[in-house]
Protein backbone atom coordinates (compact mmCIF):
# COMPACT_ATOMS: atom_id res chain seq x y z
CA UNK A 1 0.00 0.00 0.00
CA UNK A 2 1.43 2.94 -0.94
CA UNK A 3 2.66 5.71 1.81
CA UNK A 4 0.99 8.80 1.56
CA UNK A 5 3.10 12.02 1.08
CA UNK A 6 1.88 14.83 3.46
CA UNK A 7 1.98 17.97 1.65
CA UNK A 8 3.65 20.80 3.87
CA UNK A 9 3.66 23.30 0.72
CA UNK A 10 6.31 25.29 -0.79
CA UNK A 11 9.03 26.62 1.27
CA UNK A 12 9.02 30.41 0.98
CA UNK A 13 12.76 32.53 0.27
CA UNK A 14 12.55 36.06 1.70
CA UNK A 15 15.29 38.36 -0.55
CA UNK A 16 13.87 41.42 1.96
CA UNK A 17 16.36 41.96 5.13
CA UNK A 18 14.89 41.19 8.47
CA UNK A 19 16.08 45.21 9.23
CA UNK A 20 14.58 48.01 8.07
CA UNK A 21 16.12 51.45 6.78
CA UNK A 22 17.51 53.12 9.50
CA UNK A 23 19.00 49.99 11.20
CA UNK A 24 20.75 48.70 8.22
CA UNK A 25 22.40 52.46 7.91
CA UNK A 26 23.60 52.21 11.69
CA UNK A 27 24.94 48.78 10.97
CA UNK A 28 26.99 50.03 7.90
CA UNK A 29 28.28 53.39 9.59
CA UNK A 30 29.02 51.24 13.01
CA UNK A 31 31.54 48.68 10.81
CA UNK A 32 33.01 51.66 8.88
CA UNK A 33 33.59 53.48 12.55
CA UNK A 34 35.51 50.11 13.48
CA UNK A 35 37.59 49.70 10.61
CA UNK A 36 39.05 53.67 11.26
CA UNK A 37 39.64 52.51 15.12
CA UNK A 38 41.06 49.58 14.43
CA UNK A 39 43.35 51.71 11.48
CA UNK A 40 43.87 54.34 13.86
CA UNK A 41 45.42 51.90 16.71
CA UNK A 42 47.72 50.05 14.47
CA UNK A 43 48.92 53.77 13.48
CA UNK A 44 49.49 54.73 16.95
CA UNK A 45 50.99 51.95 18.33
CA UNK A 46 52.57 50.22 14.99
CA UNK A 47 55.48 52.08 15.33
CA UNK A 48 56.46 51.28 19.16
CA UNK A 49 55.47 47.58 18.26
CA UNK A 50 58.45 47.96 15.44
CA UNK A 51 60.58 49.32 17.70
CA UNK A 52 60.28 46.71 20.23
CA UNK A 53 60.83 44.12 17.94
CA UNK A 54 63.52 45.82 16.15
CA UNK A 55 65.47 46.47 19.75
CA UNK A 56 64.69 42.83 20.21
CA UNK A 57 66.31 41.49 17.51
CA UNK A 58 69.84 43.46 17.94
CA UNK A 59 69.62 42.35 21.34
CA UNK A 60 69.50 39.07 20.64
CA UNK A 61 71.83 39.37 17.63
CA UNK A 62 74.67 41.54 19.19
CA UNK A 63 74.37 39.89 22.74
CA UNK A 64 72.46 42.62 24.51
CA UNK A 65 73.40 45.90 22.72
CA UNK A 66 71.15 47.87 20.96
CA UNK A 67 71.74 49.81 17.50
CA UNK A 68 73.17 53.07 17.29
CA UNK A 69 70.26 54.64 15.77
CA UNK A 70 67.82 57.04 16.92
CA UNK A 71 64.80 58.24 16.07
CA UNK A 72 63.52 58.62 12.20
CA UNK A 73 63.22 61.45 10.87
CA UNK A 74 59.60 61.07 9.91
CA UNK A 75 58.23 60.22 13.39
CA UNK A 76 61.21 61.95 15.43
CA UNK A 77 61.46 62.19 19.19
CA UNK A 78 61.02 65.06 20.85
CA UNK A 79 64.55 66.43 21.96
CA UNK A 80 64.65 68.17 25.51
CA UNK A 81 65.85 71.43 25.98
CA UNK A 82 68.55 70.88 28.02
CA UNK A 83 70.32 74.12 28.75
CA UNK A 84 73.48 73.29 31.14
CA UNK A 85 75.95 75.77 32.96
CA UNK A 86 78.82 75.69 30.46
CA UNK A 87 81.69 73.85 30.80
CA UNK A 88 84.45 75.60 33.37
CA UNK A 89 87.02 77.21 31.91
CA UNK A 90 89.88 78.07 33.75
CA UNK A 91 90.13 81.66 35.25
CA UNK A 92 92.84 84.38 33.03
CA UNK A 93 95.52 84.16 35.99
CA UNK A 94 95.34 80.21 36.00
CA UNK A 95 95.76 80.34 32.03
CA UNK A 96 98.50 82.40 31.28
CA UNK A 97 101.21 80.80 29.30
CA UNK A 98 104.16 82.16 27.02
CA UNK A 99 103.03 84.36 24.12
CA UNK A 100 100.56 86.45 26.90
CA UNK A 101 97.98 83.59 25.98
CA UNK A 102 94.49 83.25 28.55
CA UNK A 103 91.71 81.32 28.29
CA UNK A 104 88.67 82.84 29.56
CA UNK A 105 85.41 81.83 31.32
CA UNK A 106 82.12 83.35 30.12
CA UNK A 107 80.93 84.43 33.76
CA UNK A 108 84.31 86.65 34.15
CA UNK A 109 82.36 88.50 30.66
CA UNK A 110 78.80 88.14 32.27
CA UNK A 111 77.98 91.94 32.01
CA UNK A 112 79.35 94.91 30.55
CA UNK A 113 81.50 96.16 33.91
CA UNK A 114 82.71 92.52 34.50
CA UNK A 115 84.05 92.29 30.83
CA UNK A 116 85.64 95.84 31.33
CA UNK A 117 86.97 94.72 34.66
CA UNK A 118 88.24 91.30 33.70
CA UNK A 119 90.05 92.98 30.31
CA UNK A 120 91.87 95.83 32.11
CA UNK A 121 92.74 92.56 34.99
CA UNK A 122 93.85 90.49 31.64
CA UNK A 123 96.09 93.89 30.05
CA UNK A 124 97.89 94.04 33.43
CA UNK A 125 99.02 90.59 33.94
CA UNK A 126 100.65 91.11 29.81
CA UNK A 127 97.75 88.75 28.38
CA UNK A 128 97.70 89.79 24.71
CA UNK A 129 95.57 87.06 23.35
CA UNK A 130 92.03 85.99 25.25
CA UNK A 131 90.04 82.90 24.15
CA UNK A 132 86.58 82.84 25.34
CA UNK A 133 84.72 79.77 24.58
CA UNK A 134 81.33 80.37 21.91
CA UNK A 135 80.63 76.88 20.59
CA UNK A 136 81.45 73.69 22.69
CA UNK A 137 81.90 69.89 21.82
CA UNK A 138 78.62 69.00 23.45
CA UNK A 139 76.80 71.68 21.19
CA UNK A 140 76.23 74.11 23.00
CA UNK A 141 76.46 77.72 21.97
CA UNK A 142 77.14 80.17 24.44
CA UNK A 143 75.95 83.47 23.17
CA UNK A 144 73.02 84.80 21.74
CA UNK A 145 73.78 83.86 17.83
CA UNK A 146 71.87 85.22 14.99
CA UNK A 147 72.65 81.98 12.76
CA UNK A 148 69.17 80.03 12.15
CA UNK A 149 70.55 76.57 12.64
CA UNK A 150 72.02 77.59 16.21
CA UNK A 151 68.99 78.43 17.40
CA UNK A 152 68.34 75.73 19.12
CA UNK A 153 71.78 74.74 20.05
CA UNK A 154 71.52 78.25 22.55
CA UNK A 155 73.05 77.42 25.88
CA UNK A 156 70.69 78.77 29.50
CA UNK A 157 73.87 80.67 30.61
CA UNK A 158 74.94 83.18 27.81
CA UNK A 159 77.05 85.85 27.78
CA UNK A 160 77.47 89.12 25.23
CA UNK A 161 80.05 88.02 23.17
CA UNK A 162 80.56 91.40 20.95
CA UNK A 163 80.18 93.69 24.16
CA UNK A 164 82.74 91.08 25.50
CA UNK A 165 84.98 91.63 22.47
CA UNK A 166 84.84 95.26 22.27
CA UNK A 167 86.14 95.44 26.58
CA UNK A 168 89.03 93.30 25.56
CA UNK A 169 89.92 95.21 22.11
CA UNK A 170 89.71 98.56 24.45
CA UNK A 171 91.89 97.16 26.89
CA UNK A 172 94.50 95.72 24.25
CA UNK A 173 94.29 92.42 24.43
CA UNK A 174 92.65 90.53 20.90
CA UNK A 175 89.52 88.07 21.13
CA UNK A 176 89.58 84.79 20.10
CA UNK A 177 86.94 82.96 19.83
CA UNK A 178 86.76 79.40 20.46
CA UNK A 179 84.35 77.07 18.11
CA UNK A 180 84.18 73.46 18.19
CA UNK A 181 83.27 72.10 14.85
CA UNK A 182 81.74 68.77 13.93
CA UNK A 183 81.96 67.13 17.18
CA UNK A 184 77.74 68.28 17.89
CA UNK A 185 75.28 66.29 19.46
CA UNK A 186 72.61 68.83 19.43
CA UNK A 187 72.77 70.44 15.93
CA UNK A 188 71.90 67.57 14.14
CA UNK A 189 68.50 67.39 16.14
CA UNK A 190 67.84 70.71 14.12
CA UNK A 191 68.74 70.25 10.50
CA UNK A 192 68.77 66.36 10.25
CA UNK A 193 70.68 66.68 6.27
CA UNK A 194 73.76 68.05 8.86
CA UNK A 195 73.99 64.56 10.48
CA UNK A 196 75.93 61.45 9.53
CA UNK A 197 73.57 58.60 9.08
CA UNK A 198 73.18 54.92 9.84
CA UNK A 199 73.73 52.79 6.65
CA UNK A 200 70.97 53.36 4.37
CA UNK A 201 68.46 54.89 6.67
CA UNK A 202 67.13 58.37 7.89
CA UNK A 203 68.31 57.26 11.70
CA UNK A 204 70.98 58.72 13.49
CA UNK A 205 74.94 57.18 13.56
CA UNK A 206 75.72 57.22 17.24
CA UNK A 207 79.40 57.31 18.15
CA UNK A 208 78.57 54.29 20.87
CA UNK A 209 75.46 52.38 21.96
CA UNK A 210 72.23 54.84 22.53
CA UNK A 211 72.50 53.25 26.08
CA UNK A 212 76.16 53.97 26.48
CA UNK A 213 75.82 57.45 26.22
CA UNK A 214 76.27 57.22 22.37
CA UNK A 215 76.34 60.73 20.75
CA UNK A 216 74.95 61.99 16.74
CA UNK A 217 77.73 63.91 15.08
CA UNK A 218 78.02 66.90 12.06
CA UNK A 219 78.79 65.46 8.81
CA UNK A 220 81.89 66.77 7.74
CA UNK A 221 81.05 65.94 3.39
CA UNK A 222 77.48 67.50 4.47
CA UNK A 223 77.68 71.30 2.64
CA UNK A 224 75.07 72.29 5.39
CA UNK A 225 77.26 71.34 8.10
CA UNK A 226 80.28 73.06 7.24
CA UNK A 227 78.44 75.92 6.46
CA UNK A 228 77.01 76.11 9.72
CA UNK A 229 80.24 76.46 11.37
CA UNK A 230 81.60 78.76 8.57
CA UNK A 231 78.62 81.04 9.37
CA UNK A 232 79.68 80.68 13.10
CA UNK A 233 82.79 82.07 12.45
CA UNK A 234 82.03 84.46 10.15
CA UNK A 235 79.72 85.72 12.94
CA UNK A 236 82.60 85.58 15.55
CA UNK A 237 84.62 87.32 13.17
CA UNK A 238 81.91 90.44 12.81
CA UNK A 239 81.43 90.49 16.18
CA UNK A 240 85.14 91.23 16.38
CA UNK A 241 87.13 88.44 17.31
CA UNK A 242 90.23 88.85 15.60
CA UNK A 243 91.08 85.20 15.55
CA UNK A 244 89.09 81.68 15.59
CA UNK A 245 90.14 78.58 17.61
CA UNK A 246 88.95 75.51 15.90
CA UNK A 247 88.37 72.18 17.75
CA UNK A 248 86.31 69.12 16.22
CA UNK A 249 87.90 69.26 13.35
CA UNK A 250 87.48 65.77 12.29
CA UNK A 251 85.35 62.68 11.66
CA UNK A 252 84.12 61.06 14.37
CA UNK A 253 86.45 57.62 15.68
CA UNK A 254 86.56 54.11 14.56
CA UNK A 255 84.21 52.52 17.01
CA UNK A 256 80.96 51.85 14.87
CA UNK A 257 82.67 53.71 11.54
CA UNK A 258 81.61 50.88 9.46
CA UNK A 259 78.02 51.66 9.34
CA UNK A 260 78.16 54.92 8.98
CA UNK A 261 76.91 57.03 5.94
CA UNK A 262 78.24 59.73 5.06
CA UNK A 263 76.38 60.75 1.75
CA UNK A 264 77.57 62.01 -1.23
CA UNK A 265 81.94 62.48 -0.82
CA UNK A 266 82.58 63.72 -4.40
CA UNK A 267 84.97 61.00 -4.63
CA UNK A 268 87.29 63.13 -1.79
CA UNK A 269 89.17 61.41 0.66
CA UNK A 270 89.04 62.33 4.41
CA UNK A 271 92.01 64.25 4.64
CA UNK A 272 90.91 65.98 0.89
CA UNK A 273 87.62 67.12 2.55
CA UNK A 274 89.08 68.77 5.83
CA UNK A 275 91.46 70.76 3.86
CA UNK A 276 88.60 72.12 1.94
CA UNK A 277 86.38 72.93 4.48
CA UNK A 278 89.52 74.13 6.30
CA UNK A 279 90.83 76.02 3.07
CA UNK A 280 87.19 78.53 3.58
CA UNK A 281 87.21 79.45 7.07
CA UNK A 282 90.68 80.09 7.44
CA UNK A 283 90.12 82.42 4.00
CA UNK A 284 88.26 85.41 6.28
CA UNK A 285 91.37 85.13 9.22
CA UNK A 286 93.58 83.52 11.09
CA UNK A 287 92.75 80.56 12.78
CA UNK A 288 94.32 78.64 15.21
CA UNK A 289 93.47 74.57 14.11
CA UNK A 290 94.28 72.32 17.73
CA UNK A 291 94.38 68.83 17.22
CA UNK A 292 95.03 66.02 20.21
CA UNK A 293 98.85 65.08 20.12
CA UNK A 294 98.22 62.14 19.07
CA UNK A 295 95.94 62.49 16.24
CA UNK A 296 98.26 65.37 14.83
CA UNK A 297 101.48 63.13 14.65
CA UNK A 298 99.70 59.88 13.19
CA UNK A 299 99.94 62.10 10.01
CA UNK A 300 98.16 60.48 6.90
CA UNK A 301 97.82 57.07 8.99
CA UNK A 302 95.11 59.11 11.65
CA UNK A 303 91.66 57.40 11.27
CA UNK A 304 89.83 60.74 12.29
CA UNK A 305 91.90 63.39 10.12
CA UNK A 306 93.48 60.96 7.01
CA UNK A 307 96.32 63.28 7.10
CA UNK A 308 98.87 65.49 8.89
CA UNK A 309 98.30 69.00 9.75
CA UNK A 310 100.47 70.50 7.31
CA UNK A 311 97.99 68.17 4.40
CA UNK A 312 95.14 69.66 5.67
CA UNK A 313 96.71 73.15 5.39
CA UNK A 314 96.28 74.07 8.95
CA UNK A 315 98.31 77.67 9.02
CA UNK A 316 98.38 77.98 13.02
CA UNK A 317 98.67 74.45 14.96
CA UNK A 318 97.84 73.97 18.29
CA UNK A 319 98.88 70.80 19.96
CA UNK A 320 96.96 69.52 23.10
CA UNK A 321 99.05 67.26 25.21
CA UNK A 322 96.66 67.45 28.91
CA UNK A 323 98.54 64.87 30.83
CA UNK A 324 102.84 65.23 31.80
CA UNK A 325 104.83 63.51 28.66
CA UNK A 326 107.09 60.82 28.98
CA UNK A 327 110.33 60.92 27.17
CA UNK A 328 108.91 58.94 24.36
CA UNK A 329 106.16 61.18 24.06
CA UNK A 330 108.57 64.18 24.48
CA UNK A 331 110.50 62.98 21.39
CA UNK A 332 107.10 62.39 19.56
CA UNK A 333 105.90 66.22 20.11
CA UNK A 334 109.29 67.36 18.82
CA UNK A 335 108.73 65.35 15.79
CA UNK A 336 105.70 66.49 14.95
CA UNK A 337 106.62 70.13 15.60
CA UNK A 338 109.51 69.83 13.28
CA UNK A 339 107.35 67.53 10.04
CA UNK A 340 104.40 70.64 10.91
CA UNK A 341 106.63 73.24 9.94
CA UNK A 342 108.52 71.85 7.26
CA UNK A 343 105.50 70.63 5.61
CA UNK A 344 104.46 74.87 5.67
CA UNK A 345 102.38 75.14 8.83
CA UNK A 346 103.34 79.05 9.92
CA UNK A 347 103.04 78.70 13.99
CA UNK A 348 102.85 75.69 16.07
CA UNK A 349 101.84 76.36 19.84
CA UNK A 350 101.43 73.33 22.69
CA UNK A 351 98.73 73.54 25.08
CA UNK A 352 99.73 71.22 28.21
CA UNK A 353 97.79 72.29 31.61
CA UNK A 354 97.62 75.77 31.70
CA UNK A 355 100.13 75.89 30.08
CA UNK A 356 100.45 77.54 26.52
CA UNK A 357 103.77 77.94 24.57
CA UNK A 358 104.39 78.77 21.09
CA UNK A 359 107.26 76.46 19.56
Amino acid sequence: MARRRKNLGKVKRYRRSFYSGPQRAKRVLGGILLLVVLFLAGWLVGPAVIDFGTSTWYRLKRGGESPSVSQPAQDPEPQPTVSPEPTPTPEPAQALGEGGWAFVGITSMRDADTAAATARQLAEQGVKYAVLPLKDSQGYVYYPSGVAAAKSSIAATTFDAAAAAEALQAAGVSPVGAICAFRDPIAPNANRTMAVRYQDTDYFWLDAARDAGGKPWLNPYSDEAAGYIGALIDEARAMGYEQIWLSGVQFPGVSGRDKANFGDTGGRSMGERLAQVLGAWQAGGVCWVEYPLEIAAAGAESPVTGAGPAELGVQNLVLRADTALDEEQEALLAQTVQAAKAGGVANVAVVQGDAFTVQ
